[in-house]
């Protein structure tokens, strides 16, 4: 049956466009189970981008909604990357009807989905976490607790970036978007996609810096 299949595909983690077209074909399960494997990624980024806890909730459900109504017609290579051509395109059309008002105390709620994926183009080997990499920090017995606090004080300084470096620096780090998928979602050059990323990084850790570690 339907439902046996989808137990099924939750042990041998079945793809997400395997899991969009069950839903196509009638079985609802299939849709829980992509919900939840992007739901932490997905409302992080829509915090990150508006700051706003509410508009976030707003929009996350909105994203969903336009994801169920279009299933039958997913036809691209990449599930992720058109999720977020999605929310990006709601975002846009929800900033057209009003502006976004980031509060920082929001932001810095929300959990940076620090991801292990390489922030070098190209490659999608284990790495140091982000964390890691913008504050070079030693271990010790009070690690959780900085790593716990660095990442609520990245989180503020990501809303001091430019939108367009805040955009690719979410989407590489909330998405886990390759840099191409970034590049095509956001229909820039490639190059563009990593300079931003990399202005975005740089001005992270001038950022941490100025503020000074404890």
């Amino acid at each position: 049956s339907k439902p046996q299949a989808v137990v099924h595909l939750e042990h041998v983690e079945t793809s997400d466009a395997e899991l969009l077209r069950a839903f196509s074909q009638g079985n609802a399960s299939a849709m829980d189970l992509l919900v939840g494997r992007y739901r932490q990624a997905l409302f992080s980024w829509l915090l990150g981008m508006t700051g706003n806890r509410a508009d976030a909730e707003d929009l996350f459900q909105e994203i969903w909604v336009r994801v169920i109504r279009h299933a039958e017609r997913f036809n691209d290579v990449s599930f992720r990357a058109w999720l977020w051509k999605i929310a990006r395109n709601l975002l846009i059309d929800f900033r057209r009807k009003r502006r976004p008002d980031i509060s920082l105390d929001a932001v810095a709620q929300g959990r940076l989905h620090l991801g292990r994926r390489s922030l070098a183009a190209g490659e999608d080997e284990d790495e140091t976490p982000l964390v890691d990499q913008l504050a070079d920090r030693g271990s010790g017995p009070a690690r959780a607790v900085e790593v716990a606090d660095l990442t609520r004080r990245v989180m503020q300084a990501v809303t001091g970036l430019p939108e367009v470096q805040r955009e690719v620096f979410l989407m590489r780090v909330q998405a886990d978007l390759s840099f191409s998928e970034i590049a095509e979602t956001l229909k820039i050059p490639l190059n563009t996609a990593l300079g931003r990323m990399h202005d975005a990084m740089t001005k992270l850790k001038r950022l941490l810096a100025e503020e000074g570690q404890p």
